[in-house]
């Protein structure tokens, strides 16, 4: 785990990540089959890469059918960067995607 991702800021994450509307859960991908897994584990839904002060998250979440993709995802993307910014006092940038793995039915 990365200096970026210790508890404290995977719970800042978390905490940002689970109040939007139509998000059902973080996705785990299991890398050799495909199949797409929903897990309370944040940590296994996000792949990070640091790059001296830019830090690039990839967060991959499962969605409720039926809501607007493309709302759902800026909006995840607007509360991490702003949060993770808050939490390093505005000294490091972050780029956040979004990948939604699936549509829960």
């Amino acid at each position: 785990m990365s200096n970026l991702m210790n508890e404290g800021t995977l719970k800042v994450i978390n905490e940002a990540v689970i109040t939007i509307p139509g998000l059902m859960s973080f996705a785990e991908v299991n890398k050799e089959s495909g199949l797409v897994l929903a897990t309370k584990e944040i940590d296994k839904a996000i792949e990070v890469s640091i790059t001296e002060k830019i830090h690039r998250l990839k967060i991959h979440i499962i969605l409720l059918n039926g809501v607007n993709i493309k709302d759902v995802a800026t909006e995840v993307q607007i509360r991490v960067k702003y949060e993770l910014e808050k939490l390093s006092n505005f000294t490091n940038s972050y780029y956040v995607d979004v990948v939604v793995d699936a549509l829960a039915k």
